[in-house]
């Protein structure tokens, strides 16, 4: 932590102001939330009552069970199964897109129905458990090759996650402030991936120790059942986050203010229209907006099917992976070494913001994320994709970064809320169509042309929208 940052956090301590209003400033200014956190907690130090010190050690066990199931569950290894289950390249992307499109539909709607009317701990906790149910299903799903019962699996299973994290946000936003963390939750992020990359790892070793051809048997109660690595790491999951939100039963709910949820959908749909007349008024984010999408479309469609990509590599041995014989082992190694190489995104764009400005920061997070389709065409080994996966979701953190920094200085802090549900269902239409296009591509003329189109859309359209915002907002050293 750099000792400019610590110079302004004790004079703006030392002037009166609070912790919440100095961090409010800073954050505004590009400084990373956690390191400011960080440097208060090291200047004021915490002081937590009984019932702080217990909501920590829910919030502790919560996070672990979670991290824990989303290690044994990763997207990549969810759509290889879905693959193996006979889905073609057309449902998978199709399914994909619909979970980002309820994603981001259900997750604007739940954050402005809870600053109305809170949600009880008892609906996140059956939320927690009804995604952690999906995945039994999705493991019987592959036991007896049901495409149809894997995909209503999927969506059960966004819409629980969707409810459960969303609103598990706001509990944790009302019982215990940042101030008043552990450093173990305070730096979650870091200690979550660790915890998330172990249990990945030991899933791909699973995976690969119990396969499903010639597969293990064990007694059970006098019968021989085949054991399935995919189905030890699915009931993990599934018992790590029905434990997740069972734990959320000991939080004491706090008395809040509620509003009148009566006409609720209508009263915010005619604010998210309103936002939305006044988000294609202003040229920046109109732009960003584009922008955006267009990225967030080359993710989205991307990590349908890079994990699919590398496995039949695998299959057709053209790949040589690190740990001979372990394929998905290998496969888990080259997605948790871009996970790991993410963490860089933050300082990475703190940096190129400080040298050369924001945008021309997200114009280098756009180029970094074309860079993992062109490899998987034209050089399809691999330690390139290892490295060329690093580099795009790196690119992903640079650039998610950069526009919540953008959209910081276009946007007043009353209206982001506003903003972030308009942005969400002003791209929903466009999704709508594109991904399920982009999908019929891949079913019908393969991942390579696929993938040369997604790196097309981001440096022909989507690095040149940056560029031109640029040359808009240079008045303002954006």
């Amino acid at each position: 932590m750099g000792s400019e940052l610590f110079d302004k956090i004790k004079k703006g301590l030392d002037s009166g102001k609070s912790p919440d209003m100095l961090k409010s400033e800073l954050v505004d200014q590009g400084f990373i939330e956690d390191e400011v956190l960080d440097i208060i907690h090291e200047i004021n130090g915490v002081e937590r009552s009984a019932e702080d010190k217990r909501n920590v050690k829910i919030f502790t066990f919560k996070e672990v069970f979670d991290r824990v199931g989303y290690g044994f569950a990763s997207v990549q290894f969810i759509n290889i199964l879905f693959s193996i289950t006979g889905a073609g390249f057309f449902l998978i992307g199709l399914m994909n897109g619909l979970k980002n499109i309820l994603s981001l539909l259900l997750s604007s709607f739940l954050q402005e129905y809870a600053r109305v009317k809170p949600v009880s701990t008892k609906f996140m906790s059956k939320a927690g458990v009804l995604f952690g149910l999906s995945f039994l299903f999705i493991a019987m799903a592959v036991s007896i090759r049901s495409v149809p019962l894997f995909s209503v699996a999927l969506l059960v299973g966004a819409v629980g996650v969707i409810t459960y994290g969303d609103l598990y946000e706001r509990l944790a936003e009302v019982h215990l402030k940042k101030e008043k963390l552990s450093r173990f939750l305070l730096n979650i992020s870091h200690f979550g991936v660790i915890i998330t990359g172990l249990a990945f790892l030991l899933s791909g070793i699973l995976f690969d120790r119990f396969p499903m051809i010639s597969a293990t048997k064990v007694n059970f109660f006098g019968n021989m059942v085949p054991l399935y690595g995919y189905l030890i790491c699915f009931e993990i999951t599934a018992i790590a986050f029905i434990l997740s939100g069972y734990v959320l039963h000991f939080v004491n709910e706090k008395v809040q203010k509620s509003g009148d949820s009566r006409g609720f959908a209508r009263s915010y749909w005619v604010k998210v229209s309103g936002q939305l007349k006044l988000l294609f008024r202003s040229k920046h984010l109109t732009l960003l907006l584009i922008a955006g999408a267009l990225t967030s479309l080359v993710q989205i469609l991307g990590n349908s099917y890079y994990g699919i990509f590398i496995y039949k590599k695998f299959i057709a041995k053209t790949f040589q992976g690190l740990i001979p014989g372990m394929i998905f082992l290998n496969i888990a190694i080259i997605f948790l070494f871009a996970l790991l190489v993410s963490f860089m995104g933050p300082a990475l764009a703190k940096y190129l913001n400080k040298k050369v400005g924001l945008a021309p920061s997200l114009v280098f997070g756009t180029l970094l994320i074309a860079i993992m389709p062109l490899v998987c065409v034209y050089n399809p080994s691999f330690l390139p994709i290892t490295v060329a996966n690093a580099l795009g979701v790196l690119g992903a953190a640079i650039l998610g970064m950069g526009q919540g920094l953008l959209v910081r200085k276009l946007v007043h802090e009353i209206e982001r809320p506003l903003y972030y549900a308009a942005s969400s269902v002003g791209v929903v239409i466009p999704f709508a169509i594109l991904i399920p296009l982009g999908a019929w591509i891949a079913q019908a003329f393969g991942l390579a042309v696929l993938f040369q189109l997604l790196a097309l859309v981001s440096l022909g359209l989507a690095a040149p929208l940056f560029f031109i915002l640029v040359i808009f907002a240079n008045k303002q050293r954006l």
